[in-house]
């Protein structure tokens, strides 16, 4: 069956707030990745190793979100075209974007998975980074790059960020294996790009990623041993992501007729990328008059396919289920999926941040799975957020400027506990000089609303807590144009 437990962890970058902003046109055409001789597998990469460099390019436009240029965050900006490995194992090649900041340190590399949620290679952050984007309203999406926000804070450390495009050159989505395989080997072309990069042989390297992106953090922390035992992490931080053992009728009920309804004919169109037989059962399974509907997410992007599938019964669109969409885990689809079995990452320590009332993640389930892999030996800062007024998009931005800190601590050694430290901590609001947090040792708290809140138990070497984080940090708004400050308020708030 196709495993739709990963749509559980999709992201909902989308606000009407903030793509609303004017946008320029102050750039050259620019193909699609789809038409662009760029993407395109050259013959070499059938011998050649993973994360061999086939070619690489200055960026064809500029880099620009909701209207504002990040052209003068950066002093130099790459696209590099690398060989992987595809879904069902085959070589394959897909595009590294090298962002590299003013004043930058070399050293210090940091892999951003973006959450692409689609089953267009059109949709890539290669291309959806660029100027160009804006060109095509149906491609242009403020899910790719509200990732430029959410790096940000990384650029301002000076760290050199290395975006890959994990879908890859078919846009297989929910990616599992071959997203893993995108992240390990964007590493290894990074670390061997230093001839026109300057990025180390050496460098220190940690990965983050929200929601789709966490998804593919975190299967790339588990595949590392076996699939790239060479490259060491410093750190990798996650959030907005699924637990594992959700199966397909329990993925349905959560997305039918909900907001996220747009991710059932993604997910079931990006898992069938490399089967045409399937893509032609599918067809016939559904409905004649909505057949075409279905199949737009072949062309258009996230926010797109938000718009057209919000709130639908995606499941009344069929006549019947096709015979491949009822099958158990055991079926060759999912196999390109990391086993749900395999030893949690024990090597690497972990910053995983979740938001307790995500309606695309279960928050037991979460912490069922923390504490059994804190038990078996992992190294995991927990922070569960349960302020009531962000949803899973919102708080992919509110969290960003505590993942970069925690991986700053990462870069320096000092992440992850190594004895047992059980803790609560709870953010108050307040003005910004003030302290924002309290930390109070396996203890029972009252809430400022009166409720009472348990900490978080986590055995091993982790440790946790329970946060409430009522605005974004002004720290991290001050570093945008005040009519972006603005519009992520409104996007942290409502979205």
């Amino acid at each position: 069956m196709v495993r739709l437990a990963r749509l559980l962890g999709a992201v909902l970058l989308a606000s009407p707030a903030i793509s609303e902003l004017s946008r320029g046109n102050d750039h050259e055409y620019v193909p699609l990745p789809s038409e662009d001789p760029f993407y395109q597998i050259p013959p070499e990469a059938d011998t050649a190793k993973p994360g061999t460099i086939l070619k690489h390019r200055f960026l064809p436009s500029g880099l620009s979100a909701f209207g504002i240029s990040f052209d003068k965050f950066f002093s130099y900006k790459q696209q590099i075209l690398y060989r992987t490995t595809g879904q069902d194992g085959e070589p394959v090649a897909t595009v590294l974007t090298v962002l590299v900041p003013q004043n930058p340190d070399y050293t210090k590399v940091v892999s951003l998975q973006v959450a692409e949620d689609t089953a267009s290679i059109d949709c890539a952050p290669s291309f959806g980074f660029l100027a160009a984007s804006a060109d095509h309203p149906q491609l242009d999406s403020p899910t790719v790059k509200v990732h430029l926000l959410l790096a940000q804070a990384a650029f301002s450390r000076g760290w050199v960020i290395v975006v890959p495009d994990t879908a890859g050159p078919k846009a297989v989505y929910p990616a599992g294996k071959s997203a893993a395989y995108a992240v390990l080997d964007g590493v290894r072309a990074a670390l061997g790009s230093g001839s026109f990069t300057n990025i180390s042989d050496h460098a220190d390297v940690a990965l983050w990623g929200y929601s789709g992106g966490g998804s593919e953090t975190l299967d790339a922390l588990r595949l590392q041993p076996s699939y790239a035992p060479e490259l060491k992490f410093k750190g990798a931080a996650f959030g907005g992501v699924a637990p594992f053992d959700k199966d397909l009728n329990q993925a349905l009920a959560v997305l039918n007729k909900g907001s996220s309804a747009n991710l059932i004919p993604v997910s079931i169109l990006g898992q069938t990328a490399n089967r045409q037989d399937m893509r032609m059962a599918l067809w016939l399974a559904l409905k004649p008059e909505f057949r075409e509907t279905f199949f737009k997410p072949l062309h258009q992007c996230h926010d797109a396919n938000k718009a057209l599938f919000s709130n639908k019964d995606i499941i009344a669109m069929f006549d019947y289920l096709p015979a491949f969409l009822m099958y158990s885990v055991t079926h060759p689809v999912s196999t390109s999926f990391v086993d749900v079995n395999l030893a949690p990452p024990k090597n690497v320590p972990i910053y995983w941040y979740q938001l307790a009332n995500d309606h695309l993640a279960d928050k037991d389930a979460i912490i069922k799975l923390v504490r059994k892999w804190c038990d078996d030996g992992a190294r995991i800062d927990f922070n569960l957020e349960t302020f009531g007024g962000y949803h899973h998009a919102g708080y992919g931005l509110v969290g960003a400027p505590a993942a970069v800190r925690w991986l700053a601590q990462a870069f320096d050694g000092k992440a992850g506990s190594r004895a047992p430290i059980h803790s609560e901590t709870r953010f108050v609001a307040g003005p910004p000089a003030q302290s924002r947090y309290s930390v109070a040792q396996n203890s029972t708290e009252v809430s400022p609303a009166g409720q009472k809140s348990q900490p978080l138990v986590m055995g091993g070497r982790c440790r946790s807590r329970k946060t409430s984080t009522p605005e974004i940090e002004q720290k991290y708004l001050d570093m945008f144009p005040k009519q972006l400050q603005d519009s992520m308020n409104a996007f942290a708030d409502h979205v």
